[in-house]
């Protein structure tokens, strides 16, 4: 009771009122009857909110609310809480003098004078700056966000108890779904983990104070496959004693094999292009000897065999060139009017010059018009040939079969070699591709890429049948 009297005595000593109305700056008020009318406004109202007392005292206060908050009627709901309750909070849009929309949080109180008469007063604080950041701040990490859940890398975080805090799509896709939050990271990792290599950067990495970039880490997949990834991690800023650290995995798996493809193709090819130099180089020191000797017969026989050194490296240059210019997709088609037949007849005269000790049988024939690249086709079937004489395993007799009708002219060499093992068979056309049992014979592996981007170029196919020990059919087709 003595509390009572002695805040009585506070407010009578005091104008409250007068001072909350007229002295602040952060309070926006109004003065409304109990039907919503606006009596009267404070000087901080018409600052934030810019009406006059003549714009704004005698109208009905839903005026400041938006349209879709008058439709949703909300202005008549807080009237109903404020004459119900006495008292009623609003969170929302209220619109100034020039129709432009400002979030405000206020409370509307039920006041009574000593007469008894009931007035409204409404509180505001314009919190429109404040929202605004809010919202910024919301996109911002919204964007952040959808960019780290799309992003190919591997993203997380961890605690400094090696606890999952967030990861994106990439690492549910490698290590799996997480059902929650705050899994143990060894529980996910240690079935994929080579050798502990990731647990282990992950705690050095929580033992020090500094992260580390470019590591690299081997991950065996659910599914066996082996994959290398570029491990780099960072600390994240403190906050709250937490000591969070953010992992990105980059997959250079294709970067490393294609690092080693090309070591060994240039090893391999270094190979290849070495061994008929160094026999041209052995057949012109002979030669200088039998030329000393005046051997004209010997000198003739090792001037053929240099002869035939420089065709093999031309070859291979040839179709070293050839290959970078398909694989880039450069490959240069040039079609003409020719007769198939003779082209056919032009590929195999070729060969035999090259191998007279070879049996070439012709089935068939396409005495018709074609319009492609003569030139391109006569590679193909010398390369088939040449490919059935070479893996020939003691045959000296190749097949060259010919069929056509409307719309596609069809070539198929048949030889009774090697063949191929089923297994091999869907790589035979690769580029570099060399079966085991045939890495002892000549070659680079090329010439089947060649055709099969040759007949490509001609909208065409190529297919090879094979049983291994038996031989093969090798076919390509183009349109007529």
């Amino acid at each position: 009771m003595l509390m009572r009297k002695t805040l009585n005595s506070l407010f009578t000593s005091y104008d409250l009122f007068d001072s909350l109305f007229s002295n602040t700056k952060q309070n926006n008020v109004l003065l409304m009857d109990t039907e919503g009318v606006i009596l009267e406004i404070n000087s901080a109202f018409s600052d934030v909110f810019g009406y006059a007392d003549d714009d704004i005292v005698g109208r009905h206060f839903s005026m400041l609310f938006t349209e879709e908050d008058q439709l949703k009627q909300l202005p008549q709901k807080e009237l109903n809480n404020v004459l119900e309750k006495g008292q009623c909070n609003d969170n929302n849009y209220l619109v100034n003098k020039h129709g432009i929309k400002r979030w405000v949080s206020g409370e509307s109180i039920l006041i009574t004078n000593k007469e008894s008469k009931h007035l409204i007063l409404k509180v505001i604080q314009d919190i429109h700056l404040q929202k605004t950041y809010e919202h910024s701040l919301e996109q911002l990490h919204d964007f952040n966000e959808r960019i780290i859940s799309t992003i190919d890398d591997i993203v997380f975080v961890v605690n400094d108890e090696m606890r999952i805090i967030k990861a994106n799509k990439s690492f549910h896709q490698l290590f799996g779904e997480i059902d929650n939050e705050n899994v143990d990271f060894n529980d996910i990792v240690k079935q994929l983990d080579n050798g502990d290599e990731l647990k282990n950067q992950m705690q050095q990495a929580l033992r020090s104070d500094a992260g580390f970039i470019n590591k690299e880490t081997q991950v065996i997949t659910r599914a066996g496959e082996k994959k290398i990834f570029d491990v780099s991690c960072r600390r994240l800023e403190e906050k709250d004693n937490k000591r969070d650290l953010l992992f990105i995995m980059h997959d250079i798996t294709m970067v490393r094999e294609d690092e080693r493809r090309r070591e060994d193709i240039i090893g391999f090819v270094a190979h290849e292009l070495r061994n008929p130099l160094a026999n041209l180089v052995l057949c012109n020191e002979l030669l200088s000897e039998t030329l000393k000797d005046n051997d004209i017969k010997e000198s003739l026989e090792f001037v053929t065999r240099s002869k035939n050194n420089i065709m093999r490296l031309n070859k291979m240059i040839a179709e070293l060139y050839d290959a970078t210019k398909a694989g880039s997709g450069n490959l240069q088609i040039e079609k003409q009017l020719f007769n198939f037949d003779a082209m056919i007849f032009e590929a195999i005269e070729t060969i035999k010059v090259l191998q007279p000790k070879y049996e070439i049988k012709v089935r068939g024939s396409a005495n018709i018009e074609v319009y492609a690249d003569r030139y391109r086709l006569i590679q193909v079937v010398t390369n088939y040939l040449s490919n059935g004489i070479k893996y020939s395993n003691g045959s000296a007799e190749v097949e060259l079969i010919v069929e056509h009708n409307d719309k596609i002219v069809t070539v198929a060499v048949k030889d009774k070699g090697l063949g191929i093992a089923k297994e091999n068979l869907p790589y035979i056309f690769n580029r570099f591709f060399r079966a085991e049992k045939t890495k002892n014979v000549e070659g680079i592996g090329l010439g089947l890429f060649l055709c099969r981007q040759i007949i490509q170029a001609h909208n065409g196919n190529v297919w090879v049948e094979s049983d291994e020990g038996k031989g093969s059919i090798f076919y390509f087709s183009i349109p007529v």
